[in-house]
């Protein structure tokens, strides 16, 4: 108990240096070792009182605390504990959340993001996303919500008809899971943590932004992957691809799906785009690197593959939407008017789903992979009319009450706007991640979000406390694994990044690369080709490409 007292005192000493800026202070994680102070039982009921919440809440509750071994490192015990936020509306769901303690604590904690519409807890006791670890196995505390609701389907939007609850899922379940968690590790250790991180995909990923954005003070380190920030202009988007896919269907007098493209077609298009672009950046290894140079081609390419599989007028129409994207003619509220399309012709495959029979409401396991999301977003977030119909109205040119509630939504639902102060004077730091190849969320979009980044806040700033990476061969949430903790806290605990080269491990290869910050792309040299060492960061892009063919 001593030793445990002397800890708690250290890192008390150690969190009022940080607050003082003393940054360089304080002990990487794998230098920190805290214990707890009671044992689980006493968790046990604990209630969580009103006041220790930043924003409005009906208090909480810690239901349960069980000691457990990790699955994936015998040596690992920790607490899992499991509890409410209870809400203001007593119609309203609780907010649940699980709080993992490891027995012996590296004096951090790492958030957890969800993904699509939530309504579940998201596992904590694997390795994170995109991640080398299992963050509770390596000291961490662990914790994650279900952003305010509960259900068995994560594309359920239907919870979005009560405004608390919709509310809580569009950002402040974050907060008020963190606060949960800071009281309950209080109680185990005698301390709330030195440092706050964030990890999430995705949706997880607009929720790393909404951390940075709004709660920017009370986060220490952020790892934002693939973020669904440009939240109406993506569910547009997949709004006007199920246009282009189905506006011709009609079950009596047209059932047919002019803009559809078989499965076996998408195949092979992709095939044909890694045989002309495979080998542009030295190795030929299944993965587009070189991904400016492919993009260069498109024209040329679109026109070999045309001619090749016989491809329709409505069928390019669906490519154009893919690749392309749309541009409005009126913008969005923080002023964008345009969702850049994907890499579709570059290696990406589109997701168009096995069948050309439009479902109402439309379903991912048949049709167009955004179609669903954007589907139930219209229905219950933008126009709160669950009999919307997706594909019947024009997006382009929407009538007075459309475009009010698509300003309205934007304002509320986007998380892509540059507002990092409290982020930037909390000494907050973000590596922003995205994929070549993810076609959920597009890497032009977040390349123009992360411009919008530099434009307020100067290269030299946003450098100081943002690290923006795109990878080749990574889908959505898959096809790497990197060690951004230890970035992270070597960021945060030093004040400096690491000047090494950082290696990430390729699913595709089972091989290294080098991490290539953006405008950069790997590039092999020579050597193993599993060797990260083999492989540089060129940042050589064909001149004029910039507003061409971004």
């Amino acid at each position: 108990m001593k030793k445990s007292w002397i800890l708690f005192a250290v890192s008390i000493l150690l969190t009022l240096t940080l607050c003082i800026g003393l940054a360089e202070t304080v002990p990487l994680a794998s230098e920190t070792q805290i214990d707890p102070i009671v044992a689980a039982e006493a968790l046990i009921g604990l209630e969580i009182p009103v006041d220790q919440f930043k924003e409005t809440t009906g208090g909480g509750k810690v239901v349960s605390a069980e000691l457990k071994t990790s699955e994936s490192d015998p040596a690992v015990q920790y607490v899992e504990t499991f509890g409410y936020v209870y809400p203001v509306d007593p119609t309203a769901p609780n907010i649940e959340w699980r709080v993992l303690l490891p027995v012996k604590w590296n004096g951090r904690s790492v958030q957890l993001g969800g993904g699509a519409n939530n309504g579940s807890i998201p596992k904590l006791t694997s390795t994170t996303s995109m991640g080398r670890i299992v963050a509770v196995d390596a000291g961490y505390v662990v914790y994650g919500d279900d952003s305010g609701h509960q259900s068995e389907s994560s594309m359920d939007a239907s919870f979005a008809t009560n405004a608390e609850s919709l509310a809580n899922y569009t950002r402040l379940h974050l907060i008020k899971a963190q606060d949960a968690m800071k009281f309950v590790t209080k109680a185990f250790y005698g301390q709330e943590p030195v440092f706050n991180f964030f990890a999430g995909s995705s949706t997880g990923g607009r929720e790393a932004l909404e951390c940075a954005i709004n709660f920017g003070q009370y986060y220490d380190g952020i790892f934002c992957s693939e973020p669904a920030s440009n939240y109406v202009l993506i569910r547009m988007w997949g709004a006007i691809l199920s246009q282009a896919v189905y506006e011709s269907y009609d079950a009596e007098s047209y059932p047919y799906s002019d803009g559809f493209i078989d499965e076996e077609t998408v195949k092979a298009i992709r095939e044909e785009a890694l045989a002309a672009y495979d080998g542009l950046d030295g190795i030929e290894d299944g993965i587009v690197s070189n991904i400016f140079a492919a993009r260069a081609n498109r024209d040329a390419f679109l026109k070999q593959i045309t001619e090749k599989f016989n491809l329709t007028e409505a069928q390019l129409k669906t490519i154009d939407v893919y690749e392309n994207g749309y541009t409005l003619d009126y913008k969005m509220a923080n002023g964008m008017n345009s969702y850049h399309g994907y890499s579709a012709l570059e290696g990406g495959i589109m997701d168009l789903g096995p069948d050309p029979v439009p479902r109402e409401p439309l379903d991912t396991a048949y049709n167009v992979h955004h179609g669903d999301r954007a589907d139930g977003v219209f229905k219950y977030f933008i126009t709160k009319d669950p009999t919307w119909v997706l594909i019947d109205h024009d997006y382009y040119h929407p009538d007075e009450e459309l475009y009010e509630m698509l300003m309205a939504a934007s304002e509320e639902y986007d998380a892509n706007a540059a507002e990092f102060d409290d982020f930037i004077a909390n000494n907050g730091k973000m590596i922003y991640f995205a994929g070549w190849d993810d076609m959920s969320m597009s890497p032009w979009q977040l390349i123009q979000q992360y411009r919008g980044y530099v434009d307020k806040y100067g290269q030299e700033t946003v450098d100081s406390f943002c690290k923006f990476y795109i990878m080749p061969g990574v889908t959505h949430g898959r096809g790497i694994a990197m060690d951004y903790l230890t970035w992270l806290d070597i960021w945060c605990s030093t004040g400096e990044y690491p000047t090494e080269t950082l290696y990430a491990t390729m699913t595709a290869t089972g091989g290294e690369m080098p991490m290539a910050e953006f405008p950069g792309w790997v590039q092999y040299v020579e050597g193993d080709p599993l060797a990260g060492t083999s492989y540089t960061v060129s940042e050589e892009i064909p001149e004029g490409f910039w507003g061409v063919y971004d």
